[in-house]
């Protein structure tokens, strides 16, 4: 009998829960698209015949977007290190209920803020594509389209925001 293996029935099973690795990859995603989006909003520029300069500082709604997403990636940066850590021991470096709550409510903030980032790159680069032009219209034309990527990847740091939220909630309730 001593042959057989023995089970210790103190022991716990180890944990293959995947929610660490899901919670630093929706994070480093949203950096990352984040990231990208105010690159080419930064860069984004086209020159008129007339020497004049249209940028995305020209329209405040482009500008509203640009504030969305350095917040945006402020706060996940900030976040990183806590979901690495919490990733490779398993458990969070401050498991205290109030930083879950800090956590909880910033997700939701900054969810609001990307969230309202996109649609505002969106529905502003639509809307002024209906404008007709008098002068240089393909030069507007060719900004309002190099418009349409950042409001992509503002919108891709917003559904990987959303999961990053959602795990923050779940989190929050679980123990």
């Amino acid at each position: 009998m001593s042959n057989y293996p023995q089970y210790n029935f103190d022991e716990k099973p180890a944990s293959s829960s995947k929610i660490p690795l899901i919670t630093l990859g929706a994070r480093v995603v949203t950096l990352a698209t984040l990231l990208v989006s105010w690159g080419v909003l930064q860069t984004s520029e086209v020159t008129f015949d007339d020497g004049a300069r249209l940028t995305y500082d020209y329209y405040r709604s482009y500008s509203y977007t640009l504030f969305a997403v350095i917040a945006g990636a402020v706060y996940n940066l900030l976040h990183i290190p806590f979901a690495i850590y919490f990733l490779i021991r398993k458990k969070r470096l401050i498991n205290h209920k109030v930083f879950r709550q800090i956590e909880l409510y910033g997700d939701k903030i900054i969810f609001g803020i990307v969230a309202t980032g996109a649609g505002t790159a969106l529905g502003a680069t639509m809307d002024l594509q209906k404008i007709v032009y008098n002068d240089d219209n393909s030069k507007y034309h060719d900004f309002l389209n190099l418009m349409y990527i950042p409001s992509a990847f503002v919108w891709a740091g917003f559904a990987t925001s959303g999961i990053s939220s959602i795990l923050s909630s779940l989190s929050f309730h679980k123990e």
